[in-house]
């Protein structure tokens, strides 16, 4: 099995607990190592509070907040996998 597909069944996982997550690649060129490289970044979902004008009242919204950045796909992984792990750990 690769490393997508656990990184998909991950990310299923954390859906099934109700945590969603966004991840994001950017490609850009390293002077360093003279080549392109790619960055990961992990949006995680969050509820805010936030006043509506139109109602006059407060509501609730989806926001999405950076939560990790990484520059492999493996450090990805085990980050979800400490993810997971927390949640299961809250559930007990």
């Amino acid at each position: 099995m690769n490393i997508n597909q656990n990184i998909s069944k991950l990310l299923y996982a954390l859906k099934q607990k109700g945590q969603l997550y966004k991840i994001n690649s950017f490609k850009f060129y390293n002077e360093n190592k003279n080549n392109y490289s790619t960055k990961y970044q992990v949006l995680k979902r969050k509820f805010v509070e936030e006043y509506d004008l139109e109602k006059d009242e407060f509501v609730l919204k989806e926001k999405y907040e950076q939560d990790y950045d990484c520059y492999s796909k493996i450090d990805l992984m085990k980050y979800l996998i400490e993810e997971h792990q927390k949640g299961s750990e809250a559930d007990e």
